[in-house]
């Protein structure tokens, strides 16, 4: 099998590169090095959403039509490079499969004047392969799309530093992602407001890139009026050994993703760090958490913006050390359909599927 590997980012401190290093790294492993062509992201003019995308993605295919043709497949790996691999698939009579990830697989996530373009693309797709059951849903609905399938996002497990310890006396959260509206970090800090209030002890380590508009400033005051200095803390961006270290250091992880315009949380690698390092978490409905997080096995779901929803999950789940043992341990045990050999099981099947539909 010879597979065209199409990307915007292969940059993984960013979830589609996250995503689309994994695909390739495990579409190499299959396939060989040899058998994947992958031009670099930056040779291609048509990886942005703009104006021009018709006509750069015309003048990308053209370029990267000899490359191509030798090959079985074509994948899009994410979302906005789903024109060139429609039109590479029309040049040189390949079919073409599209992962859809999440905010952009909603059409009307696109401007008006390209949502033609991509309503074309993702209904010409031999196949769509989301991530979640709720990103197919998505894709499903606004592209009425057909051939939709689910393929997981894959997950490269490091290994467990430590063995878990008891649940800790002063209840540790962590929450990890970028501090931004669609991460739900003014759910969370209400839902700790709400904690405070009721005397329950807890202490809050946030992970993530500070959003540099005014959500952060809004959020640092919030925790000011609520009190919550000494159990609140933002600390930005730190690097892969310092989070690793929070993961093994915190009782239970917290995010809850909600929905912002046509934004939306895809899958959640992050759930899948913190269970591997058997810590129990807490996602939100709506969302493809739900296909990461079974309710009362390895975790809690709860409704998105409802903080205190939120706050009794968090409380209810530290108030019972044997459910919170349970859960820690279920946790790692819940990932290994998510680790890159299964993912890489699906992927390799589907394209073989539209490869035989093509014959």
């Amino acid at each position: 099998m010879k597979v065209a590997f199409l990307t915007t980012t292969l940059e993984e401190t960013i979830g589609w590169g996250r995503y689309a290093a994994g695909f390739l790294a495990e579409a190499r492993r299959r396939n060989g090095r040899e058998n994947v062509v992958a031009p670099n992201p930056a040779r291609l003019r048509s990886s942005e959403i703009r104006w021009k995308q018709p006509f750069l993605a015309l003048l990308d295919a053209l370029v990267l039509q000899e490359e191509v043709k030798s090959c079985d497949v074509i994948h899009a790996a994410t979302e906005p490079v789903a024109p060139l691999a429609m039109m590479l698939s029309f040049w040189t009579g390949k079919p073409y499969v599209l992962s859809a990830h999440g905010t952009y697989s909603d059409a009307m996530t696109y401007p008006w004047y390209l949502r033609w373009l991509y309503t074309l693309s993702f209904r010409r797709a031999s196949r769509i392969l989301a991530v979640s059951r709720y990103t197919a849903e998505v894709v499903s609905r606004t592209f009425k799309a057909q051939a939709v399938e689910i393929v997981h996002g894959g997950f490269s497990i490091v290994p467990r530093s430590l063995e878990k310890r008891a649940l800790s006396a002063d209840h540790r959260v962590l929450s990890v992602g970028a501090i931004k509206s669609r991460k739900g970090f003014h759910t969370l800090v209400e839902a700790f407001g709400l904690l405070k209030r009721k005397d329950f002890t807890f202490k809050a380590e946030c992970v993530g890139p500070k959003d540099s508009s005014s959500y952060v400033e809004r959020l640092e005051k919030r925790v000011r009026e609520l009190g919550l200095e000494e159990r609140v803390v933002f600390h930005g961006r730190v690097s892969e050994e310092a989070l690793q270290r929070f993961y093994a250091d915190t009782d239970l992880f917290v995010l809850p993703s909600e929905h912002s315009g046509t934004a939306f949380e895809g899958l959640g690698l992050v759930y899948l760090e913190a269970m591997a390092q058997g810590v129990p978490v807490i996602g939100c409905l709506d969302s493809g958490a739900e296909d990461v997080v079974r309710d009362g096995v390895n975790g809690r779901l709860v409704t998105p913006g409802d903080a205190e929803a939120l706050a009794a999950a968090i409380k209810e789940i530290f108030d019972d050390p044997v459910a919170w043992e349970k859960m820690a341990t279920a946790a790692p045990e819940s990932i290994e359909r998510f680790r890159w050999e299964n993912v890489g099981a699906d992927m390799d099947a589907a394209y073989k599927t539209v490869v035989n539909e093509r014959s």
